[in-house]
């Protein structure tokens, strides 16, 4: 019966979501508890892959992605982790975009134990969201509209892998129009 082959589908692509979030948070936390005093991973190097990548995947849509992030900027951690952070932010922000992203990357204000910051903001030029649909977005799972593809877990395995690393996501309304996600991060 169609009604117990769906059901079964449903809660086997649950599971599988279940366990990718499981891997990154697992992968997140075995790299903070390695300390990754020695890994630094170069920022721009990063950005400019996933911009290539992504402008590519959205070339029919015509998207531009802009990045201002100076050469010697450095994450203190895994590069798997800030590709899957930033390539979670930028893919969310292309899929709401008009026509262009931004990805800026800057130092940051030192925390008060001194470690050293950096924080990269992404955003776009899309419809944005209101306070009440920023303030849900970041729960797990949840998704706004379910028209687009998506699992609704992007911005939640950026919160809990910038967690991990003792940073933090916020959002915020984007003076272009859409969405203004500001990623803080250990700086190497």
């Amino acid at each position: 019966d169609n009604k117990s082959e769906f059901a079964a589908k449903v809660a086997e692509q649950a599971k599988i979501m279940g366990e990718q979030v499981t891997h990154y948070l697992d992968r997140a936390r075995m790299a903070a508890r390695a300390n990754v005093i020695g890994r630094a991973t170069p920022i721009g190097p990063v950005a400019q892959s996933l911009k290539r990548a992504l402008e590519r995947i959205n070339r029919d849509k015509g998207v531009t992605i802009t990045l201002d992030c100076p050469n010697d900027l450095r994450f203190q951690g895994e590069q798997q982790d800030l590709e899957e952070m930033l390539g979670n932010l930028l893919d969310n922000a292309c899929k709401w975009s008009k026509s262009t992203v931004h990805l800026i990357a800057a130092p940051a204000q030192s925390t008060p134990a001194g470690q050293r910051m950096l924080s990269i903001t992404v955003e776009d030029d899309g419809k944005g969201l209101s306070t009440d649909q920023r303030a849900k977005i970041g729960k797990r799972g949840t998704r706004l509209d379910e028209s687009t593809p998506g699992t609704g877990l992007g911005l939640s395995i950026v919160a809990d892998i910038a967690t991990t690393y003792r940073g933090a996501i916020k959002l915020d309304a984007s003076p272009h129009g859409g969405l203004l996600i500001r990623l803080d991060l250990p700086s190497a």
